[in-house]
C-alpha cells in the first residue's frame, strides 16, 4: 500500500523511489508500473534493498528512452547481467549509471567487460564499493581498451591493486582528451567556415575594382592569417578553461559522492541509534517491572525459605548426625576385624620368623664346618700321600652322605616357611581387599544419604510450594465469602425495607390478604436469593476440598455446617408457606 502511493505521486520525467524496502513482490510492482509509464528517463532507486532478480525484472522494463539509472546501496550482484544485456542493445541510450555499494564481484565483470566493448552511449559508471578485486579490475581494463565514449569511471574502495587503478585512470583521461580534441576540431572547421565566409562576401566598390588581383590576394592571406592566430588563441583559452571546468567537476562530483555518502552513513546511523534508543527504552521499562516484582517475591521468598530453613534445619541435622554415627560405627568395626586379624596372624608370623632364624643359624653353622673340613682336607693332601688321599676321599663322602640328609630337611623347611610367607600374603591381600570393598560400601552408602537428603528437600520444596498455592486458593475463597456476606447484608437490609413497606401499606388500609401475599412473594424471592448464594458458597467450598484433597478440617467444618443451614432454611421455608397457604385458603 505505502508503494504503490509512492508510485503514484511521482511524475515524469522522474521516477525517484530512495529508501523503500522493495522485496521481490515490490520489485515485480515497480517493474511492472514501468512498463506501463514509458515516460520516465531518470530513475533512482537507491537504498531500495534490492536483490539480483529483483533488478533483473525492473531492468527488463526500463524504457528505451531512459538516460539516468542510480542504483546505488543495494545487493544486485549478479543481476548486473540483465543491465549489460540492456546497455549492449543499440536501441538502449543510457548515459549515467550508478552501482555503488552493490556486491559486485570479479566474475561479475566479466559481462561488464562484454558491454563495455559493445556499448556506444554510457558516459558515467560507478562501481566504488564493491568486491570486484584484481581480476575484476583487469576485466574492465581490458573492456575500456575497446570502448572510447566512457568518461567517468569510478572503482575506489575495491582492493584493486595501484598499478591497475591507475591505468584504468589513465584509459579514462584518454576517452576524455579525445573527445576534447574532436570537439576542438569542430569548432575550428566551424569557425574556419565563418572565417572564410565574409572574405567570399565582400562587396566590390569602385576602388577595389581597380586594384590588380595580386593586391586583393595579398590583403586576403594577411586578414586570414589574422584570424587564424586569433582563432588559435581563442582555442587554447577555450581549451584551458575546459581542462579547469573539467577538474572543476570532477572535484564537485567526488565532494557530493563523498557527501552523500557521509549523509546516507549518517541517516543510517542516526535511524539505528533511534531505533536502538526506544528498544532499550521498553527493555530498560520492562526489565525494571520485572526487577520490582522480582524484588517483592525475593523478599517474599527469603522469608519463606529462611523459615522453611529453621524448620527444616533440624531434620537436616538428624540425618547428619545419623549418618555421622553410622559411618563412625563402621570405621570402628572395621579397625576391630583389623585389629583381630593383625592379633589372629601376628603369633603365626612370629613363629615362622623365628623357624626361619633357626633354619638360618643352622645353614651358616654348616657353611662354617664345611669350610673348616676344606681346610682340614688340604693340609692333609700336603702332608700325605696317596693312602691319605684315598682316607681323605672316604672321609669325604661319609661326611656328605652324613650331612645330606640335614640339607634335605632343611630345604623342605625352607620351602613350607615360603609357602607360610606366601599365604601370609595372600591373606593380607584379601584383608585390603575387604578394607577397599568396605571403603566404597561406606561411599556408597554416604552418597544415598546424600540422595535422599536431597529427596528430602526437594519434598519440601513441592510441600511449600502446594501450600503457597492453597494460600492463594484460601485468599480467594476469602474473598469470595467476604462477597457472599456483602450479598447476604443486602438480603438483610431488603428483608427490613420489606417490612417497613409493609408497614406503610398496613397504615394506608391494605387488607390482609393482600399483605399476607405480598409479604410471601417477598419472602419467597428473599428465602430463594439467599439459598442461591449460599448453595453458590457450598459450592466453591467442594471445589477448594476437593483440589486439596479433603485434609482441610475447617473447610469440611465450614461445608458441613453451610449444608446444614441450608437444609434448615428451606425446611423452614417449606413449613412457612404451607401455613401461609392454608390461612389464606
Amino acid at each position: 500500500m505505502k508503494l504503490q502511493k509512492a508510485l503514484e505521486a511521482q511524475k515524469a520525467p522522474n521516477l525517484i523511489l530512495s529508501d523503500q524496502i522493495l522485496n521481490e513482490e515490490g520489485c515485480v510492482v515497480v517493474a511492472q508500473f514501468l512498463a506501463q509509464n514509458t515516460q520516465f528517463i531518470n530513475i533512482e532507486l537507491r537504498g531500495c534493498n534490492i536483490n539480483g532478480r529483483g533488478f533483473e525484472r525492473i531492468c527488463r522494463s526500463i524504457s528505451p528512452d531512459a538516460r539516468t539509472l542510480i542504483a546505488e546501496w543495494n545487493a544486485i550482484g549478479g543481476g548486473v547481467s540483465a543491465l549489460c544485456d540492456l546497455l549492449m542493445n543499440p536501441s538502449y541510450q543510457l548515459q549515467l549509471v550508478d552501482l555503488k555499494n552493490n556486491r559486485i564481484q570479479a566474475d561479475h565483470c566479466a559481462r561488464i567487460c562484454q558491454m563495455l566493448k559493445q556499448n556506444t552511449s554510457l558516459q558515467s559508471l560507478n562501481l566504488k564499493w564493491n568486491e570486484i578485486g584484481e581480476k575484476g579490475a583487469q576485466y574492465l581494463l581490458e573492456g575500456l581498451n575497446g570502448n572510447r565514449n566512457l568518461k567517468f569511471l569510478d572503482v575506489s574502495c575495491n582492493k584493486i591493486p595501484e598499478g591497475l587503478a591507475t591505468q584504468i585512470r589513465e584509459r579514462i583521461e584518454q576517452n576524455r582528451s579525445s573527445d576534447l580534441m574532436a570537439k576542438n576540431s569542430t569548432g575550428i572547421k566551424e569557425s574556419q567556415r565563418n572565417v572564410y565566409q565574409p572574405v567570399k562576401t565582400i562587396p566590390k566598390t569602385a576602388a577595389t575594382t581597380n586594384m590588380p588581383d595580386r593586391a586583393v590576394k595579398k590583403n586576403d592571406a594577411i586578414r586570414v592569417a589574422q584570424l587564424k592566430e586569433q582563432i588559435d588563441q581563442e582555442l587554447r583559452q577555450n581549451r584551458l578553461m575546459n581542462e579547469e571546468l573539467t577538474n572543476r567537476m570532477n572535484a564537485l562530483r567526488q565532494e557530493i559522492l563523498s557527501k552523500e555518502q557521509a549523509v546516507s552513513m549518517a541517516k543510517r546511523h542516526f535511524e539505528e541509534e533511534v531505533t536502538r534508543k526506544s528498544i532499550i527504552e521498553a527493555e530498560y521499562t520492562q526489565v525494571k517491572r520485572q526487577f520490582d516484582e522480582l524484588g517483592k517475591a525475593s523478599d517474599y521468598r527469603q522469608q519463606e525459605v529462611m523459615n522453611e530453613y529453621v524448620a527444616k534445619n533440624k531434620h537436616v541435622l538428624a540425618l547428619e548426625n545419623e549418618y555421622m554415627h553410622e559411618l563412625s560405627q563402621i570405621r570402628h568395626d572395621n579397625k576391630q576385624q583389623i585389629d583381630q586379624i593383625n592379633a589372629n596372624w601376628q603369633p603365626r608370623l612370629d613363629g615362622i620368623q623365628s623357624k626361619f632364624n633357626s633354619l638360618m643359624k643352622a645353614n651358616d653353622q654348616y657353611n662354617q664346618q664345611l669350610l673348616r673340613m676344606k681346610e682340614f682336607f688340604l693340609k692333609m693332601r700336603l702332608d700325605h700321600d696317596e693312602n691319605v688321599k684315598a682316607v681323605e676321599g672316604r672321609l669325604l663322602i661319609e661326611e656328605k652322605a652324613k650331612y645330606n640328609h640335614q640339607i634335605e630337611l632343611l630345604k623342605k623347611k625352607e620351602m613350607e616357611t615360603q609357602q607360610t610367607l606366601k599365604r601370609a600374603e595372600n591373606e593380607s591381600q584379601s584383608i585390603q581387599d575387604d578394607m577397599q570393598r568396605l571403603e566404597t560400601n561406606l561411599t556408597r552408602d554416604r552418597q544415598l544419604i546424600e540422595e535422599q537428603i536431597q529427596q528430602e528437600r526437594e519434598k519440601v520444596h513441592q510441600t511449600h510450594l502446594q501450600i503457597s498455592k492453597r494460600s492463594i486458593k484460601q485468599e480467594k475463597l476469602i474473598n469470595n465469602n467476604i462477597v457472599l456476606d456483602h450479598h447476604i447484608d443486602n438480603l438483610i437490609r431488603k428483608i427490613d425495607e420489606t417490612f417497613f413497606i409493609l408497614n406503610i401499606q398496613k397504615d394506608r388500609g391494605m387488607d390482609d390478604i393482600q399483605q399476607r401475599r405480598l409479604l410471601q412473594e417477598r419472602q419467597y424471592a428473599l428465602h430463594k436469593t439467599n439459598l442461591q448464594l449460599q448453595h453458590q458458597r457450598i459450592l466453591e467450598l467442594e471445589r477448594l476440598m476437593s483440589s486439596q484433597e479433603g485434609n482441610n478440617i475447617k473447610l469440611r467444618a465450614e461445608y458441613e455446617k453451610l449444608c446444614h443451614i441450608v437444609q434448615g432454611k428451606v425446611q423452614n421455608a417449606v413449613i412457612e408457606t404451607c401455613r401461609l397457604n392454608l390461612q389464606l385458603g
